[in-house]
């Protein structure tokens, strides 16, 4: 059983710190639907375990040679998607003081985000991406 030795001394046990999940939530996303090296959930062991518990055949790895192939997901993005998404972060103004400029924190040459902090995401999925700012990224 898992009981940590200082579990005695928290008033509530059961606590989680919301921002550091969201950081990891966001994290995650923003690393499966840029496919970023080490970063994306989208991986071999996934695909493996689609194959183990036969689902989504479409996306089970498959064998080419010495090579194993992992076909596209429909949550993966082109270049040119990945490249729409990169600059429309880019060009987020947000007050002095709201955040970190997000535009710093976006690598067009590689089309990732580098350097995020838990305010960053919270802003992120709080405000930038749910309010409608999708519908640039297509």
């Amino acid at each position: 059983m898992f009981d940590p030795p200082y579990w005695s001394d928290l008033d509530v046990r059961h606590c989680i710190d919301v921002m550091h999940v969201e950081k990891n939530i966001c994290d995650s996303v923003i690393g499966t639907l840029l496919n970023i090296q080490g970063k994306t959930k989208d991986g071999l062991n996934t695909r493996q375990d689609l194959a183990e518990m036969a689902i989504r055949a479409q996306l089970h790895p498959r064998s080419g040679g010495k090579k194993i192939y992992l076909p596209l997901a429909c949550h993966t993005l082109s270049r040119k998607e990945k490249m729409s998404f990169c600059q429309c972060l880019r060009c987020v103004k947000v007050p002095q003081g709201y955040s970190s400029n997000i535009k710093s924190l976006v690598q067009l040459k590689y089309l990732k985000l580098v350097g995020l902090k838990s305010h960053d995401c919270h802003i992120l999925d709080a405000t930038i991406v749910s309010r409608g700012h999708a519908r640039h990224f297509a």
